[in-house]
Order: C-alpha cells, then sequence, then structure tokens
C-alpha cells in the first residue's frame, strides 16, 4: 500500500485532469440528450410548483448517507485505537463519494480515501481495513435490498421496463459475482490462493508482460484480505454494527426519488415502493464503466419510475432527483472537500509557527 500511496501522490494530477475531462464530456452528451427529450421551461415550472421543503429533505437524506459511511470507518479506526474523529472520517466519505462520481465504474474512491487517512496519519493498514470492511457490508446491502427490490417488483421488472430488465439481470449478476468473490477471497484463505494463482498461470500462459506485478499486487492484496477476516473473526458486533448502518445509509439514498415524488404532492405510493424500485435501479447501473452510470441511470429512470410519476412530471421528477443525489452533490462534496483541505493547512501553519516560536 506504501506503493500505491506514492502512486497516487505522483499521479493524482494527471490522473484527476483525465476522468474530470471524460467526466465533463458525458456530462455534455447527457445534458444534450436529457433536454433534447425534455422542456426546460416545462421543468422550471414544475419546480416553481414543487414543495420545496421535501426537496431539502432529499438533500438532508444524502448527507445522512454521506454520514452513514463515515460513521462506520469511524467506528472501526475508534477500534483500532486510531486518533480520528467523526469530522475527519465524514470528509473521507465526502471524498470517497467524489472521486467514486468522477472515476469509471466508481474505482477512484478507495484509493483517495486512503491517500486521504494516510495525510491524517491513519496507517496505511487500518485505513485499508476500514475501507475493506465497509465495502464488503457496502456490497452485501446493495445486493440485498435490489433482490429484495425484483421479489416486490418482479412483475413490473420483467414485463413493464423492456430491455432495461436485461441491463438489471446484469447489474445483479455482476453484484453476486463480486460479493461472493469478496467473502471467497476474505474468508476462504486456500479457495482465494488457488483462484489467484490460476489467473496468474492463465496470464503466464497468454504471456502477459504483467504478470508478475499481478502475482506481487494478488498476493499483497490476499493478505489484506486473510487480516480483514481475522479481525472480523474477533470482531462480529462491529460487522453486524456496519450491515445495520449501511442499511439505514442505503436506505436514505434510496429515499431520495421519494422525496422528489413528494415534493409534487402526489401520495398514491410510500417510502418503500421507492427504496426497493431505486434499490434495483442503483444496483443496474452500478457495475457500468461510466462515471456516476451517467446517462444509463437518467434514461434507467424515466422507465423504471413511469409508474409512479405522471407523464407530465416524469421527466423532471427524474432531473431534479439526481442533481439532488448526484450533479449538486458533487458541486457540495468538492466544496467541503476544498474547505477541509484550507482548514488543515491553515492549522500546519499555525502549529508551524508556534513551534519556530517555541
Amino acid at each position: 500500500m506504501k506503493r500505491l500511496i506514492k502512486k497516487i501522490k505522483n499521479k493524482i494530477k494527471p490522473k484527476t485532469l483525465i476522468n474530470v475531462g471524460i467526466f465533463v464530456l458525458i456530462l455534455g452528451l447527457t445534458i444534450s440528450v436529457v433536454f433534447k427529450n425534455n422542456n426546460p421551461g416545462e421543468i422550471m415550472d414544475n419546480l416553481k410548483n414543487s414543495n420545496k421543503w421535501f426537496i431539502l429533505i432529499a438533500l438532508l437524506c444524502m448527507f445522512l448517507y454521506i454520514m452513514g459511511e463515515a460513521l462506520n470507518i469511524y467506528r472501526i479506526l475508534k477500534n483500532f485505537k486510531d486518533k480520528t474523529t467523526l469530522s475527519k472520517c465524514f470528509k473521507y466519505s465526502l471524498v470517497g463519494f467524489f472521486f467514486s462520481s468522477i472515476t469509471p465504474s466508481s474505482t477512484g474512491g478507495q484509493p483517495m480515501q486512503v491517500y486521504f487517512m494516510n495525510k491524517d496519519k491513519v496507517p496505511i493498514s487500518h485505513g485499508t481495513l476500514a475501507l475493506l470492511v465497509q465495502l464488503l457490508s457496502f456490497q452485501f446491502v446493495t445486493l440485498l435490498l435490489a433482490v429484495v427490490g425484483f421479489f416486490l417488483n418482479r412483475d413490473i421488472l420483467l414485463h413493464h421496463i423492456g430491455n432495461i430488465k436485461y441491463l438489471m439481470l446484469f447489474g445483479i449478476t455482476v453484484n453476486i459475482v463480486i460479493e461472493v468473490f469478496l467473502f471467497i477471497m476474505i474468508f476462504s484463505k486456500k479457495m482465494g490462493e488457488k483462484i489467484m494463482d490460476f489467473v496468474y498461470k492463465m496470464l503466464k500462459k497468454f504471456k502477459y508482460k504483467k504478470a508478475e506485478s499481478f502475482k506481487t499486487k494478488s498476493d499483497a492484496q490476499l493478505k489484506e484480505y486473510h487480516e480483514c477476516a481475522n479481525y472480523l473473526n474477533k470482531h462480529k458486533a462491529l460487522l453486524v454494527k456496519t450491515i445495520l448502518t449501511t442499511i439505514l445509509q442505503l436506505s436514505v439514498y434510496h429515499c431520495v426519488p421519494y422525496f422528489i415524488y413528494k415534493s409534487f404532492g402526489l401520495s398514491n405510493y410510500n417510502a418503500f415502493n421507492f427504496i426497493f424500485m431505486e434499490a434495483v435501479l442503483y444496483i443496474s447501473v452500478a457495475s457500468l464503466p461510466f462515471p456516476g452510470a451517467m446517462g444509463i441511470s437518467e434514461g434507467s429512470f424515466m422507465i423504471m419510475f413511469k409508474m409512479f410519476f405522471p407523464a407530465a412530471i416524469l421527466g423532471s421528477a427524474m432531473i431534479i432527483s439526481r442533481t439532488v443525489n448526484f450533479y449538486l452533490f458533487i458541486v457540495i462534496c468538492l466544496m467541503l472537500i476544498g474547505a477541509y483541505v484550507l482548514y488543515d493547512k491553515i492549522r500546519e501553519k499555525k502549529s508551524l509557527n508556534k513551534q519556530l516560536q517555541n
């Protein structure tokens, strides 16, 4: 992981610029398609006529979502006796959301979280383990809510959403594979080693240039997984608390479309209808190699939520919902991360001045 930190430090600027460029390009294409099919004037009229208090509650749900991950990280780091605060863990959660949102398949979130933790003197091994436990819990709850949502809405999902059902089934399948893989890697040392050894041999057979590098990295990763298994075996109650917190975390996140629904004065469906349908939508697009699943999420929303919203406001509901739980919150995260960084620099400068005076 120390090598990873050095690589992140060396490549953070060019990689960030590339990811931002890709993000802006896809964002531009998404906006052009969305507003081509939705009248901006109608959207503004619907927004003016909506109850803004419910939109604020939806925004509050996003802060609770971020706080859920922060609480899980804080609980694990405190269990390690690390000197941290809930405020710092909130920062790590903001970093995770922001960099996951602007990188394909959310690959940039965790490395940047480890980087920020390392800057705050959190041991790399502790930070990595905290994020691994959080990931295990997050994948499990994501899959759990989606599977429940699928069975509760299977008639609609299989017969009334067209070809989107194949995207949904693909998403569920991918997440099942990821969850099974994580469980094997963490809780079955022998099987995990056999899988990695098989992959390594196949890479060697096809003369892949970075086969040895893969072997080194996979061995290090397996070591981290086994440390995670030992840790969880000793702290089963902590895993249960993490899972329960993650259930609440994802539930409030999936409630965002519900409060947008309520903002239009609608009441035929309850929060649970939205939580489980949104859970299916989330898992359907989460594995796609696009930053924030932009474009696909918007299109899927229009199809999967057409039974909840009248046709006249469906487009507006989609745009407001995605603005709250993605686009606006990216901006908010960036601003808050900037504030944290500025505050840390000011505090470091004051500390240095005190040392020089003494």
